[in-house]
């Protein structure tokens, strides 16, 4: 997988590519309907074992993925970025 052409696509999604990090925020109508999304996106992230960075601002969630450790974007950010599209219907 080409990881730069893959998060061009996902810039079209709305999706922010910056200092190799995706980000995104989400918008929600209730502080509690953020906070359900946060709780799937928390179960999705266990399962695979690599988890976002996640800001909540009362309705809205922002969420960041790279690799923290290497502090650089690869193909599990990508997934991740793709399946938190997935979440939020």
């Amino acid at each position: 997988m080409d990881v730069k052409a893959e998060a061009k696509k996902l810039e079209d999604k709305d999706w922010e590519l910056k200092d190799e990090k995706l980000i995104k925020k989400f918008k929600f109508e209730r502080f509690l309907d953020g906070i359900e999304f946060v709780n799937m996106l928390a179960q999705q992230a266990e399962k695979e074992q690599h988890h976002p960075g996640i800001r909540i601002n009362y309705t809205t969630v922002t969420v960041v993925w790279t690799t923290f450790s290497t502090h650089e974007l690869k193909e599990r950010d990508i997934e991740g970025a793709k399946a938190t599209d997935k979440i939020f219907g």
